[in-house]
């Protein structure tokens, strides 16, 4: 076995027989170590392949944005649900995680706080899901920050079922497919391209998927309740409410699912945020 990249003291990669890039970790692995020379498999601890290209250079760029210990600490709460859990978890998690956690810890340093109360129905359609991420947070808050909020479980959560194996490969086409074509018309009506890095874009998106996965695995119960501040919203935001009007007929005519009122006014809340935070400022 031999080291086709060194990341850091304590990271390495090979390659597979199957060309794949699989990451090893381990103290001083990589030390002194340079591509070519043999693995220590003595010093392996963990092992992980990123599923594409975009996924390794994404990693490979954290590992020297992000603080080592950031990154160590979102490894072992990672490795706990995959240990020990019975959920299935592609490797992406890592990038993944470690990416939000990292954020997280800038935003707080920088005293910028986000309201994650629009996603607590995760808890009661993702069950096992939100207990393993409550786990993980009680971690974050342990090793990294105790400013971190309890109700970051609903975004780790979200970040665990996103990399769960799904065996339903033409569901999983469908919906992304669906997600491209929604961003399509906010990008459109919004006159923008929206970078990737976005957090709210990336909200966006997530709560987009959550809505679409569920759309026929749940039912929803109509209500009334948020009626009045939907109305208000569409009020003050006419352009803005002109886009939820084409993604609600896009969802009726090729997905054929109906909004709920809920559904409606938290896709108002996520594209009125989309549009102060980000095309405004540019």
């Amino acid at each position: 076995m031999k080291i086709y990249k060194v990341i850091n003291n304590n990271m390495v990669s090979i390659r597979t027989n199957q060309g794949q890039e699989m990451m090893l970790k381990g103290l001083a692995i990589g030390f002194k170590k340079k591509p070519g020379d043999k693995v220590d498999e003595s010093k392996i601890e963990m092992r992980f392949v990123l599923e594409n290209g975009y996924l390794n250079r994404r990693f490979n760029e954290m590992i020297t944005e992000v603080d080592q210990k950031v990154i160590d600490v979102c490894i072992e709460a990672i490795k706990l649900v995959k240990c020990q859990s019975s959920l299935k978890l592609r490797d992406s998690i890592y990038v993944t995680v470690i990416d939000h956690i990292s954020n997280l810890i800038d935003r707080i340093d920088n005293h910028i706080f986000f309201d994650n109360s629009l996603l607590w129905d995760i808890q009661r359609i993702y069950p096992e899901e939100y207990s393993w991420a409550q786990k993980m947070v009680r971690i974050f808050q342990s090793k990294l920050s105790n400013q971190i909020t309890d109700d970051e479980a609903n975004f780790i959560a979200l970040h665990i079922v996103n990399s769960e194996v799904n065996d339903n490969m033409s569901k999983t086409f469908k919906i992304t497919n669906a997600i491209n074509d929604i961003c399509d018309i906010v990008s459109s009506d919004f006159k923008t391209d929206f970078s990737k890095n976005d957090y709210f874009y990336n909200r966006f998106i997530m709560h987009v998927r959550f809505m679409l996965e569920n759309s026929r695995d749940v039912t929803v119960i109509d209500s009334t309740s948020g009626s009045k501040t939907l109305e208000t919203l569409r009020k003050d935001n006419p352009s803005i409410s002109n886009t939820l009007d084409k993604i609600e007929k896009f969802m009726a005519d090729f997905l054929k699912h109906r909004l709920s009122n809920d559904e409606r006014l938290y896709l108002m809340i996520h594209l009125t945020q989309l549009w102060t935070h980000s095309v405004k400022k540019s």
